[in-house]
């Protein structure tokens, strides 16, 4: 019988144990990793998923009307008590109260006045179809008018920024008109027929227009409005109280909003005043256009408009002493059965035109932006807002309600497959009856995203703010890296260093993005420890 030698055995022995692969160790997941599969795993439960993403940090909201973000309930409730009255057949609110309307107090007694009310003026129970929904919408801004009035302001902010910080956000941007149609009623009588809509002649018309008396007691009187709103806001929300409202902690920056229903010249005006009221108000960041994209004046003179907003802003950023403006813009809200046969080409160049021609450093919306054809399409478009860090305001909800677009057919996917930065947005969420947390929800089911991305969204909304000052990140829209300053610090483990600290009281952008950062380490430690 043949035998192994002891030898021989030793050396098989040996062999083996170094054919035998070593086993690999796990790779431990990141924190973030770990929550990510925990939200997926709540993915087969509306109402687990919908409390994760409402106690989710969200950073800021760059994208609000304050007209159209104000709770319904709460305009009822102003003006019932404030003694206005509403018609019974159009809604249409007035106060002192016109001829054949009914005190809106009615409303707390008739429960089907109420509800009627709340309909008219809100998307409330307004399934569509979907024209009908469009058009009911812009129409309720005029319905209510008489009720959201100045001395109702500080109440309005208090609403808005009450709702942001329940809903766990710490930075708003309101568009408002804040008097700019009296800019564009004064510019207006300035233009003959006969001028040439150029460089020279637009700043030659914008220093006529400064120079009126009225032009500058406007900007006077609306100094004074917005610094006593936002004072009576902050009492309204018991900010030096023992017991704060959310709403306390959020901060707030504006953008004067020009109204693109008017005409060029009215437009121009509305900016110059935008512009000039920056000056006075620290809290004004920025200008953008509302109304409807589709308005026949919009159309007509939307590249003229461009051009314009394009010179005043270069015309500010050159003059020495002058505070810097920013710019975004409600571009690509557009769809083929919202236009006339013969107008169908204004979704083939808006976005293009308001990014290169006017400087838009933001796009609202930006929802026909694969329709765009200008330049060299669609793709380069998307390649040239990527490399130039344009960001869009995606507003999920308001794009599905008023456009029709969800699921695939919004671009929301295509904007992050070439890394153009995005970020959820309420637009009007008081009409639209919902809030941010909302918009997170609609971004988890149907566009599918994950918490990676949802987190990446919330900290674009602060690298993208308005608000003065360098941002956290040493590289724009790289969430991996923070300025040298505070390179080293870590927000579980607060306080910042003094170098830190000091970094973060001379930028407020970057203090707003430390304490999402911080809140967003408690959240993630709270599933994830």
């Amino acid at each position: 019988m043949f035998k192994l030698s002891s030898f021989a055995i030793v050396a098989a022995l040996g062999l083996s144990a170094c054919n035998e692969e070593d086993p690999i160790p796990p790779v431990e997941k990141t924190r973030e990793e770990r929550v990510n599969e925990h939200m997926e795993s709540l993915r087969g439960d509306a109402t687990a998923l919908g409390t994760f993403l409402f106690d989710m940090p969200k950073g800021g909201d760059l994208h609000s009307h304050t007209s159209g973000a104000i709770t319904t309930e709460k305009l009822i409730a102003w003006g019932a008590e404030d003694g206005a009255c509403v018609n019974t057949t159009t809604y249409v609110a007035s106060n002192p109260c016109a001829a054949g309307s009914v005190p809106l107090s009615t409303t707390e007694s008739d429960r089907a006045l109420y509800d009627a009310v709340m309909s008219a003026w809100s998307m409330e129970d307004h399934p569509g179809p979907l024209l009908s929904a469009h058009q009911h919408f812009f129409d309720a801004f005029g319905k209510y008018g008489a009720v959201q009035n100045d001395t109702r302001n500080d109440d309005s902010y208090a609403d808005i920024l009450s709702r942001a910080g329940r809903h766990n956000q710490v930075y708003v941007e309101l568009m408002q008109g804040f008097g700019a149609g009296t800019g564009g009623r004064l510019a207006t009588p300035l233009f003959a027929s006969t001028d040439v809509w150029d460089k020279a002649t637009l700043l030659a018309k914008r220093q006529q227009l400064i120079a009126l008396p009225d032009f500058q007691s406007a900007l006077t009187a609306q100094a004074a409005s917005i610094a006593n709103t936002l004072k009576g806001t902050r009492e309204l929300l018991g900010c030096a109280t023992a017991q704060p409202d959310p709403g306390c902690n959020v901060d707030v920056r504006l953008l004067v909003s020009a109204n693109r229903t008017a005409d060029r010249t009215n437009v121009f005006g509305q900016w110059v005043y935008a512009y000039e009221l920056a000056q006075k108000v620290p809290e004004i960041v920025g200008v953008n256009l509302v109304s409807p994209e589709e308005n026949a004046n919009s159309l007509a003179f939307y590249q003229d408009e461009m051009f314009a907003l394009g010179t005043l802003d270069d015309f500010n950023d050159q003059e020495v002493g002058r505070k810097l403006v920013h710019v975004s813009l409600h571009a690509g809200e557009l769809i083929p059965s919202v236009l006339q046969p013969q107008d169908q080409q204004h979704m083939n160049f808006h976005i293009r035109e308001a990014v290169e021609k006017a400087h838009a450093e933001r796009i609202g919306h930006g929802a026909d932006v694969l329709s765009e054809t200008a330049g060299d399409g669609a793709e380069d478009l998307l390649r040239d807002m990527h490399e130039a860090g344009v960001m869009v305001e995606i507003c999920l909800t308001s794009n599905r309600v008023l456009l029709g677009m969800t699921g695939d057919a919004h671009p929301l996917s295509a904007y992050l497959k070439n890394k153009v930065p995005v970020a959820l947005a309420t637009d009007d969420s008081g009409i639209l009856r919902g809030d941010i947390t909302q918009e997170y929800v609609a971004a988890a089911t149907a566009q599918g995203l994950d918490y990676k991305t949802l987190k990446m969204m919330a900290r674009a909304s602060l690298e993208h703010a308005f608000a003065e000052g360098d941002s956290l990140w040493a590289r724009r829209d790289d969430f991996t890296a923070a300025v040298s300053a505070c390179a080293s610090d870590k927000p579980e483990q607060a306080p910042p260093s003094t170098g830190c600290e000091g970094f973060l009281a001379a930028n407020k952008r970057a203090s707003m993005q430390w304490k999402l950062e911080v809140q967003l380490a408690t959240f993630e430690r709270g599933i994830a420890p």
